[in-house]
């Protein structure tokens, strides 16, 4: 039938729906058929014409164009078949009908309809026929690919956006990566307009060619939600509940294994981010949580506040660092319990049938929380922590040894590209450039100007091409915060006895050297800061009454006269001099033997007359000969000296040093790992 379109198609449409009551009419007169017999196929046609414009959801307007052009040509065939149709009237009557609705029927064609005569199919957007068909004819047109199959998969829970399954036409080579780049296009093209803020997402579907279409109409994360109370027990091993999506699922985190990297500008809700963070990461009976804050450890203030006033006996935080020497040790220590459990607990880990440390409340694990990379990495007393903390993102992930990385600029300059490729989850909050955005989350195709409020973050848990996901971070306050921490004392984890072994004095004296910053947290008289370096010699000396005791060697009179300068630049040295002394013997702790008696010999090499020691049947080919023999392992100059003097070739240390050098150096030898050598 003619609906209004004046097209080829309808043209022929027109012709036949003339022409064919013509027909019926002539042949119900020819067969003499009953005069009422017309009727039935007319008003079977007129019923399913109806039917199916009401499924394709047609116009109402041209609804009742076709409507009554079936009645109309039906009428005419019923009383043609009574009075003949070759009679002229009923030509002329059939005739002016036909041209008449011809005529009039533009006027029933939808606004959208009328388009110039030459624009083709694909830049025309179908009127909707629902929102899928809506949606269909969008992404064909915005994302440029061929026709796909739409699927509604229903409202969000909070009414705030709906999500579609997208499936493309087989050998198309059409992919998911379509909608994720074209994201943006599509919200700007959305009818009515979205909210500012509204980010359409793609992600790949189940199958391989079909995509999952995000797409909110309500901006729904402006409003602040505030920390829940819930202080229930958590497990290391689960997700943490960090706020919910835009579609009221619950936006978490896992940080048994994943290394964890936070960006943002100031202002932007990183620091709260971290502090929501720490705050589950408390709520874990398996985990210790470390914080390496060089900005006055202000970072951890909220969360030592109560342990500094009493109020609980242990501290939540386990080890605070806010000095640039106290990170290196804390760094250090990391390291040396990362490397420590990858030995000794290997059978634990092979017998529990995976390749991760089977942490328990007895083997915790240990995240640290490291504040402003930037600040850490840009003082050169704190480059070596850096390097360590590193060290520990690359090897312990299997032995519960984890960082979580933050800094106010996505730029390689403050997050190196080996740090931000080790770390598979990740949070961006704004930044000044979305060059920031791409550098950090590449091919998110994501925009800053979506982040509207403080406190929303691009969330992505996994490498390169997983989902990112727009959330708004609980807003949490020092009353909450100190809430859980009471509610959780006595619960927390203690780093195990081997840890404690393998930090040694590093790790045991912590708190003694955190004493000044907990006196001066809770608002007690205190005098010059207590050096990080081995203690003074001077007793320790009681504190006046009503002060906390400060045990250890490290405590501090209340009543000290203060210091002059020229004292506090003495302390301070001695304080450097003695971190020296601390970091070379935990070296020195950690080498092999043969290692270390290697170095002890180059060291006292100098003092031994070589003449009085290098006999007649010394020659240096034999230390070569000695290399050979020790095959891929390789042999130290002690060991070298030892059997050479079986042999009856007496040689000094320093010797063999200088010609196991020479010889490397030639390409004779070749130097191993712990200073041994090998052909």
């Amino acid at each position: 039938m003619v609906d209004g379109r004046g097209s080829w198609g309808n043209l022929a449409g027109g012709v036949i729906a003339t022409v064919g009551p013509l027909v019926a009419a002539g042949l119900g007169q020819a067969v003499d058929v009953p005069t009422w017999a017309p009727a039935i196929p007319a008003v079977g046609v007129v019923t399913g014409m109806a039917v199916r414009d009401w499924v394709t959801s047609r116009p109402w307007s041209e609804r009742a164009f076709r409507l009554a052009a079936g009645v109309a040509a039906g009428g005419w065939a019923v009383w043609s078949t009574i009075t003949g149709p070759w009679n002229l009237a009923n030509l002329v009557v059939g005739g002016s009908v036909a041209a008449a609705g011809w005529l009039v029927a533009p006027a029933f064609a939808p606004e959208d309809a009328s388009q110039p005569a030459n624009a083709t199919q694909r830049d025309k957007l179908p009127e909707p026929a629902g929102r899928c068909a809506y949606w269909k004819a969008l992404i064909e047109k915005i994302c440029r690919v061929q026709p796909v199959t739409v699927a509604d998969f229903g409202d969000w829970p909070n009414g705030a956006g709906f999500t579609l399954g997208v499936e493309f036409a087989p050998g198309s080579g059409d992919t998911w990566t379509a909608l994720r780049d074209n994201a943006t296009r599509l919200a700007s093209s959305v009818h009515p307009r979205l909210p500012k803020g509204c980010m359409i997402s793609a992600v790949e579907g189940d199958l391989q060619g079909t995509a999952v279409v995000r797409i909110p109409t309500v901006y729904a994360l402006a409003k602040d939600v505030p920390l829940p109370d819930d202080t229930d027990r958590l497990s290391i091993w689960g997700d943490l509940p960090i706020r919910l999506n835009e579609d009221t699922t619950t936006a978490v985190v896992n940080l048994r294994q994943a290394s964890g990297l936070i960006a943002g500008q100031r202002g932007g809700g990183k620091t709260n981010l971290l502090k929501v963070l720490i705050g589950q990461l408390l709520r874990c009976q398996d985990n210790v949580t470390w914080v390496a804050d060089l900005n006055g450890g202000g970072l951890a203030v909220p969360f030592m506040l109560p342990y500094a006033e009493g109020e609980v006996t242990t501290p939540p935080i386990d080890w605070v660092a806010s000095t640039a020497e106290e990170v290196v040790l804390m760094a250090r220590v990391a390291a040396a319990i990362a490397a420590d459990r990858k030995a000794r607990y290997a059978g634990l880990t092979a017998r529990s049938g995976g390749d991760l440390l089977p942490v328990t409340r007895d083997l915790p694990q240990i995240t640290i929380v490291v504040d402003e990379t930037a600040e850490v990495d840009d003082d050169p007393a704190a480059r070596a922590a850096m390097d360590a903390l590193r060290k520990v993102q690359r090897i312990g992930r299997a032995e519960a040894v984890n960082v979580i990385f933050s800094a106010l600029r996505a730029t390689q300059d403050t997050i190196p590209v080996s740090l931000r490729k080790q770390s598979s989850l990740k949070l961006c909050g704004p930044v000044e450039d979305d060059t920031e955005l791409e550098y950090m989350l590449p091919g998110a195709r994501v925009r800053s100007a979506d982040l509207v409020h403080p406190g929303t973050f691009f969330l992505r848990r996994g490498d390169q091409g997983a989902a990112v996901r727009q959330i708004k971070v609980y807003r949490t306050l020092p009353d909450k915060i100190r809430r859980l921490v009471l509610a959780t004392d006595g619960h927390r984890a203690q780093v195990d006895r081997a840890g404690q072994q393998v930090g040694a004095g590093i790790y045991g004296e912590r708190l003694q050297r955190l004493q000044h910053w907990l006196d001066r947290l809770a608002g007690r008289p205190t005098s010059a800061s207590v050096p990080v370096a081995p203690p003074d010699p001077n007793p320790p000396v009681v504190p006046a009454a009503g002060a906390r005791p400060s045990t250890g060697r490290h405590a501090v009179s209340e009543e000290a006269p203060p210091l002059t300068a020229a004292e506090r630049d003495e302390r301070r040295r001695r304080a450097r001099e003695g971190l020296r002394r601390m970091a070379h013997r935990q070296q020195f702790r950690e080498m092999e033997p043969e290692q270390l008696g290697s170095i002890f010999n180059e060291l006292v090499a100098d003092l031994r007359p070589a003449a009085e020691q290098d006999g007649a049947s010394w020659r240096p080919e034999l230390l070569i000969e000695l290399a050979r023999d020790a095959g891929p392992e390789g042999i130290g100059p002690t060991e070298m000296q030892r059997i050479l003097g079986t042999r009856g070739v007496t040689v000094s240390m320093k010797t063999i040093n200088k010609w196991v050098g020479k010889l490397a150096d030639e390409g004779r030898l070749r130097k191993l790992d712990g200073g041994r050598y090998t052909t």
